[in-house]
């Protein structure tokens, strides 16, 4: 009875500690959830199926919110007098009372304070406060850290193996395996002790001595030439420690040594000394993350990536204009003459464009082209000028040869070379656009200037390129159909504890928010990958994404997304894919992003009807992905209007970018 009793109360226990793993394991998918939000892909704050998890800091709320409280904050359009609303203000999160509302403007409170808040826009507003924990704040600094969880399921795991025993069926079973593997196993190699244990006898070992020494004479006999046999290195494992170092001693006659080893070593009289190579300039980590911090604060946010990136170069190009200006203020009308400069160059080099004009040049013409572009823009500069300015047209010049050095430097940039020769080859190309006034050390000073700010300006990029990429995830590009189309499948590499299930972990990350927020992960990888493009001068190779489709129901995360894809460089080379039963179910947003420049794809996977109304949705999309197999047993090829057949790429597109 006693038996029974303790095996009753081990399973009641066993239990218990199932339940405390699974739900610890749930915090911490939320909390790894909740960094991978915040951490890697930079929001200020995450969301959980439209919900959001604030802490108050202060009391302006009390009584009804404390400091230390929490609070569940859900998105809501609909905002309502006496609603608790949390809204950001200049970086900041605050949560009070909405006490007026005037069409989309509203007025806020708190419950403690006496004056009230600067209105504020419908956008600037998170959401609706539905919920308050009280002091939950001290669980942040406890329990919700990933340490101590991991730490108590941990824990709880241990506790739980010692209170299962197993059963006499599987003792029993673990002993044949034992005795199985004892059979198979492969046999150990015996130590020094098995080896003197297993020692011939005396009688046994000179004779065995003498035939050695026989053969040994017979060896000798043929020896013409001297022989040194070097022992190869010992490794210092328990296998080796029994092992002895020898060396075969060979005798040799006085005759058969080289007179070499006596003779002095004549020196040549011409040998060339080694010149001393003078070393790089160099940029510290510090000096990069210093001069990035102060771009960020010249320009605080930015869209995505892509937007840094061009903010940098055009800093970059600012500084180097400045020193070949030779520090000089600029005067009248210059800056502006820069800024315009700056903008075509950087449309004709990174996005192959000068505002309707594709460049199309390759790594042959881009040199000519690009200086081509400059010239006529610099033409057109002076032709539109209404201005009181006479030096205009000189100062017009003046930037655009700047700016065709400029051009060349970038080129010289990328090859390798020591500094004495990338000098050599910047003060080539400078003499060939511009004449500066300055002693043959001042240019030295010039041009070491003018590579250590690029050398700074491509750290700062390489910098958060780095910072960008992520253990966790990696994009895999599978080859399409399409020439130079590649789609993009999200990999995740994270390890997750045998608690959880594959199954559990696949639908996971197939399905609901975690399937929708890894589009924002891919969007942010796959812009790294852009901006590598970008800075290669590749423009051919293009991308295709799939976007889920229950996002297109959730404007908020939908315009989140797609504010991160608005650059013309993403636009022209990612192409987003719809299943065709969303693209005729979302038709309205689909145009509203078609318009705005967003490129779409139809996967037709599974369609056997096409409604007359959706016909005109097939026109919009660049391509029509149909399976082949589909092709040869459906008639999916007729029902498609013949207008659009062009658009065809025969393809099973759905499986290679992954969670569909």
């Amino acid at each position: 009875m006693k038996g029974n009793n303790n095996t009753i109360a081990k399973k009641i226990v066993n239990i218990i500690l199932d339940v405390l793993i699974v739900l610890l394991s749930i915090v911490l998918l939320i909390t790894i959830y909740n960094n991978i939000q915040i951490k890697i892909l930079g929001n200020d704050y995450a969301s959980f199926f439209g919900n959001s998890v604030f802490e108050v800091q202060t009391g302006s709320m009390e009584p009804e919110i404390s400091a230390g409280d929490w609070i569940i904050v859900k998105y809501d359009k609909n905002i309502e007098l006496n609603d608790i609303v949390t809204f950001e203000h200049k970086g900041q999160y605050i949560t009070h009372r909405v006490i007026e509302s005037y069409n989309g403007t509203y007025v806020t409170k708190g419950d403690a304070n006496s004056a009230k808040d600067a209105p504020i826009s419908k956008d600037k507003i998170i959401g609706k406060v539905t919920k308050v924990l009280p002091h939950f704040g001290i669980l942040r600094k406890t329990i919700f850290n990933p340490i101590v969880i991991m730490f108590l399921i941990i824990t709880c795991y241990l506790i739980n193996i010692t209170f299962k025993k197993p059963s006499e069926k599987e003792e029993l079973l673990e002993k044949e395996i034992i005795e199985a593997v004892k059979k198979i196993a492969p046999k150990k190699k015996k130590t020094t002790k098995e080896k003197v244990a297993e020692e011939p006898t005396k009688e046994e070992n000179e004779e065995v001595v003498e035939q050695e020494v026989k053969e040994e004479v017979v060896e000798e006999t043929k020896v013409e030439e001297p022989e040194i046999i070097a022992s190869a290195p010992v490794e210092e494992n328990e296998e080796d420690m029994d092992k002895t170092v020898f060396y075969r001693m060979v005798s040799v006659s006085e005759d058969e040594i080289s007179k070499a080893f006596n003779t002095p070593v004549m020196i040549e009289e011409n040998v060339e000394v080694s010149k001393v190579v003078e070393p790089e300039p160099e940029v510290s980590e510090n000096e990069v993350k210093m001069t990035l911090e102060l771009i960020q604060k010249k320009k605080k946010r930015c869209t995505n990536f892509i937007e840094k990136t061009i903010f940098i170069k055009e800093q970059e190009i600012e500084e180097i204009i400045n020193l070949l200006n030779l520090k000089a203020k600029e005067k009248t009308n210059e800056p502006s003459i820069r800024q315009e400069f700056t903008k075509f160059y950087i449309d004709a080099k990174y996005y192959n464009n000068c505002g309707e004009v594709n460049l199309e040049y390759n790594a042959k013409n881009m040199n000519s082209v690009i200086e081509k572009a400059l010239k006529e823009y610099g033409e057109e500069l002076v032709k539109k000028y209404k201005g009181s300015d006479k030096q205009y047209a000189e100062k017009v010049e003046k930037y655009l040869k700047y700016f065709l050095v400029l051009h060349q430097f970038e080129q010289l940039f990328d090859k390798e070379a020591t500094i004495e020769e990338r000098r050599a080859q910047y003060l080539d190309k400078l003499n060939k656009y511009v004449k500066l006034d300055i002693s043959e050390k001042e240019m030295k000073t010039l041009l070491t200037d003018i590579i250590k700010v690029e050398k700074k300006y491509s750290g700062m990029i390489k910098f958060l390129l780095d910072k960008l990429a992520t253990g966790m995830f990696e994009l895999e590009y599978n080859k399409t159909s399409e020439k130079d189309y590649y789609a993009v499948e999200l990999k995740h590499n994270i390890a997750f504890s045998k608690v959880y299930s594959e199954y559990i972990v696949d639908k996971t990350y197939s399905e609901g928010i975690v399937a929708e927020d890894k589009v924002e992960v891919l969007a942010s990888l796959l812009i790294a990958q852009l901006v590598k493009n970008m800075l290669a001068k590749d423009f051919k190779t293009k991308y295709i994404i799939y976007i889920s489709g229950s996002l297109y129901e959730k404007e908020a995360k939908l315009l989140k997304v797609f504010k991160t894809l608005n650059d013309d460089f993403i636009k022209n080379n990612v192409n987003i894919l719809v299943k065709y039963e969303d693209l005729a179910k979302y038709q309205k947003t689909i145009k509203a992003l078609k318009k705005e420049g967003y490129n779409f794809s139809v996967d037709m996977t599974g369609v056997e009807k096409i409604k007359k109304s959706d016909e005109a949705m097939l026109h919009i999309v660049e391509f029509i992905f149909i399976k082949k197999e589909d092709a040869t047993k459906t008639n999916i090829i007729e029902i498609i209007p013949e207008e659009v057949k062009s658009k065809i790429s025969y393809d099973d597109i759905s499986s290679k970018v992954g969670s569909f």
